[in-house]
């Protein structure tokens, strides 16, 4: 039977616009549940390419087999016992059972199960066709996308994120029988919405970018992504170039089927606006590229990416000049307007501004920073940072652009003469947003960044709002995860229970309970895991480190880094061991605190195990001092010489209570010299080849 790896086959789901900014996850979830599916099917390829426009998600798969590889099933029958009797002559039970597979009991052989010897026999199944397992798989494939929103269109009310309106499905130029939500596939794909054919008839495989491409859709988003950087380097005024913006440069890749870029120009006299109001506008409402000199200065002109061909009558660009400048003349009345008030004018008004029911208004959580930064630095500027920093909440700009709040607040106190201290502060506090953003990069903006974040997500513990995995209306994840980067980044070093319990009393006291910061801290654990596992950190270091206080975030990083560096030699390895067990003596035996008693010390073995831990106490002590982890762990390894006689010969739980009482406080004290950096005995030993 043929086995040959040369069948093709292309997969076009065809719909309603999608949003930009899902097109790329979406494509990514199909890739990866398409590639398991047929893995789970016995069914390997050679290549795997996507495709998407904001109309179409496409797969295409090459060097794949004719069919599943026939595969041999071990059907069971009766137990030895029952199969035969004491004669050891087959049982009826067991001549039935030959029987209803067609064999005779001589062709039967015993199995050994887990649940003893049973009678049975080896059955060949026949893979199925590759078209078969194509039809089965390519619904699961489509479900599998996960969109942030969905709807629905038809009856049966399958959701998705926009109306299904074709598809395509060819295995080796045939068309694949499929039929998905009332839609049929077929071998027709369409062109763009306004410049291509409707309905483009595909007879081969091969033949499907160039078709596209003909008909002004580029299917391949690394083709539209080349275009657009090509034309940005033609239109572009010479000694001039575009403001870095990875994400907008993503967003309009998707944005278009077949992109044109068209370069347009504003007056001068709009420059006087802030460069991050100018940004803004043309980013976040337009998604215009912002045009900059070499120092990176906004210059009066924007490129924009089009969905068609071209403009050579510049009907397009003058449409966009006009829209911008309509844009930006509401801006520059909302920057004069906002200006008339001064930042610290608007500060009561923050009573009448609701930051949550329960929590109250924004002069009530600005009470609260004020208290919290006052802990956290004696730095006045500080304080009067937190005073201000929610007022642009109450500014024109920042009602009409959202995406400025802070950074208005900031621009204004600078124009109001404040130090930089408080205006950079108060322009930095809500930063990060991702975990691809810089942390503030002042140390008071660090702070205002950390207690707007801690008190928003205690807080809403606190009134028992806390995010489900399908909601998360105060994006308690997102801050989260900033508020553990800017400690790890700005490497301070505040303990995360400490955060938590400082701002925990700025709350009314029937609010205060050690089961919401208990449930913080484990919130607050899981973005560290989070953050730390995209650093490279196994999961069983995270689980070791994880599982002692976390002193300071950055800290717990070197921890979680030298413990990586370390684990693999030998002596740490054999006393990981000794620790599991050392923890497990230890589990629910009630322990005295208090100093080992050197003259119950009887056995040779436990006093030279006293005595090592004697003299590396001190130098563990001087390592952790100075956050030298791999020195310290390096020297409590080297109790492995005396721990493993001391397991060999020294019975821990002796009859004599005193003995044994003694004998639990060493235990104790090494595993104390371990849980100063990590519990070990979460470590998993690494196989060696």
């Amino acid at each position: 039977m043929s086995r040959s790896k040369k069948n093709k086959f292309l997969f076009e789901l065809g719909l309603e616009e999608i949003p930009a900014d899902m097109i790329s996850p979406a494509l990514e979830q199909m890739c990866r549940s398409c590639e398991e599916l047929l893995e789970g099917a016995s069914l390997p390829f050679e290549a795997m390419q996507s495709f998407a426009s904001p109309r179409r998600l496409a797969l295409l798969l090459e060097g794949l087999p004719d069919r599943q590889p026939e595969r041999e099933e071990v059907v069971l029958g009766p137990s030895q016992s029952v199969a035969y009797d004491q004669e050891n002559k087959p049982t009826r039970a067991v001549e039935g059972f030959a029987r209803k597979g067609g064999l005779a009991v001589v062709d039967l052989e015993m199995v050994e199960t887990e649940r003893g010897p049973y009678v049975g026999y080896r059955k060949k199944i026949p893979g199925k066709l590759l078209a078969e397992v194509l039809q089965e798989i390519l619904p699961q494939v489509v479900t599998s996308i996960s969109w942030p929103k969905n709807m629905y269109w038809r009856e049966s009310r399958f959701r998705f994120i926009r109306p299904l309106r074709w598809c395509l499905a060819l295995l080796n130029d045939q068309v694949l029988p499929l039929e998905f939500e009332g839609i049929r596939a077929g071998n027709v794909t369409r062109g763009h919405r306004f410049l291509g054919q409707p309905e483009i008839q595909l007879s081969e495989i091969d033949d499907y970018l160039e078709k596209l491409r003909k008909n002004y859709v580029l299917a391949d988003v690394e083709e539209r992504r080349v275009k657009i950087t090509r034309e940005i380097e033609g239109v572009l005024p010479e000694g001039l170039q575009i403001l870095p913006d990875s994400h907008l440069m993503e967003t309009v890749v998707h944005l278009n089927e077949y992109p044109t870029v068209i370069c347009g120009s504003f007056s001068q006299a709009f420059l006087e606006l802030p460069q991050e109001v100018l940004i803004t506008v043309m980013r976040h409402h337009q998604k215009y590229l912002s045009v900059v000199n070499e120092e990176e200065e906004i210059q009066p002109y924007f490129l924009t990416v089009i969905n068609t061909s071209g403009d050579p009558e510049g009907t397009i660009q003058k449409g966009h000049e006009k829209v911008l400048k309509a844009r930006l003349e509401d801006s520059a009345f909302f920057w004069k307007a906002d200006r008339k008030k001064r930042l610290e004018e608007r500060v009561e008004a923050l009573d009448n501004v609701l930051f949550q029911e329960k929590l109250g208004t924004y002069g009530a959580k600005t009470e609260r920073l004020q208290r919290l930064c006052g802990e956290l630095s004696e730095d006045p500027h500080l304080k009067t940072a937190a005073r201000l920093c929610k007022t642009d909440l109450l500014s024109e700009m920042v009602r009409e652009f959202p995406e400025l709040q802070g950074v208005m607040g900031g621009v204004y106190a600078r124009e109001e003469g404040y130090p930089e201290e408080v205006w950079k502060a108060i322009y930095e506090h809500y930063e990060p947003v991702s975990l691809e953003d810089a942390s503030p990069s002042t140390e008071l903006g660090a702070f205002l960044s950390i207690a707007d974040k801690l008190d928003t997500i205690v807080g809403c513990f606190a009134i028992g709002i806390v995010p489900t995995g399908s909601s998360d209306p105060f994006a308690l994840r997102r801050q989260a995860q900033a508020l553990v980067k800017v400690l790890f980044d700005r490497r301070m070093d505040h303990s995360l229970r400490y955060l938590v319990e400082l701002t925990q009393k700025n709350f009314p006291a029937e609010t205060q309970s050690q089961e919401v910061c208990e449930a913080v801290l484990d919130f607050l654990r899981r973005r560290v895991r989070f953050i730390f596992k995209e650093k490279g950190i196994s999961y069983d270091v995270l689980n070791a480190v994880l599982a002692v206080e976390i002193h300071g975030v950055y800290d717990a990083y070197q921890r979680a880094e030298s413990l990586s560096g370390i684990r693999g030699e030998e002596d740490f390895e054999a006393l990981a061991i000794a620790f599991k067990r050392t923890k497990n003596i230890l589990a629910n035996q009630p322990i005295e605190v208090s100093e080992v008693n050197t003259e119950s010390l009887i056995e040779p073995e436990e006093r030279t195990l006293f005595r090592a831990y004697s003299e590396i106490r001190p130098k563990v002590d001087d390592n952790l001092k100075v956050g030298d982890y791999v020195s310290a762990l390096r020297q409590i390894a080297g109790l492995r010489k005396s721990v493993d006689p001391f397991f060999d010969k020294v019975l821990v739980m002796a009859e004599d209570e005193k003995l044994r009482r003694n004998r639990l406080r060493l235990l104790h004290d090494i595993s104390q010299l371990f849980l100063r950096i990590a519990d070990i005995s979460e470590i998993v030993k690494e196989d060696r080849v």
